[in-house]
């Protein structure tokens, strides 16, 4: 499967990015495939060139909440693309700003294997349906 990691931090991007390896081969004797973009433009460019199954995002990238633009452009041309939030950013208004585009889940950091390993199981499903979960 094919990921697409939206961060701005080298060091989430390699934990992200070590960690969707590591699952993916242990879980799915699979290794997904990772890409990056630490900018909107980047992301944007990325998308609209590539195909992606799933997507970590960050909110705050350089400037507050243009992760947003991200989402935002997802969501309207690629409906049943899973979006993961992995954020710092757990204030109440921002979450309800974000919950209104349809995220498939909310992390906030640190991310644990956890988590990312739920994320990856959603993708997984969400493929297989070809529908957003």
């Amino acid at each position: 499967m094919r990921c697409l990691i939206v961060e701005d931090s080298k060091v989430i991007v390699q934990i992200v990015t070590q960690l969707v390896r590591k699952i993916s081969i242990e879980c799915y004797a699979d290794s997904d495939h990772v890409t990056y973009a630490d900018n909107v433009p980047q992301a944007l460019n990325l998308l609209s060139k590539q195909q992606f199954d799933y997507i970590f995002l960050d909110l705050n990238l350089r400037e507050e909440l243009d992760g947003l633009q991200v989402l935002e452009y997802v969501r309207k041309q690629q409906v049943n693309i899973p979006v993961f939030i992995v954020t710092g950013d757990n204030n109440i208004s921002t979450v309800k700003q974000v919950i209104k585009l349809q995220p498939t889940d909310y992390l906030v950091k640190p991310v644990s294997k956890m988590k990312i390993s739920r994320c990856l199981e959603k993708a997984r499903i969400a493929k297989k349906l070809n529908v957003a979960v």
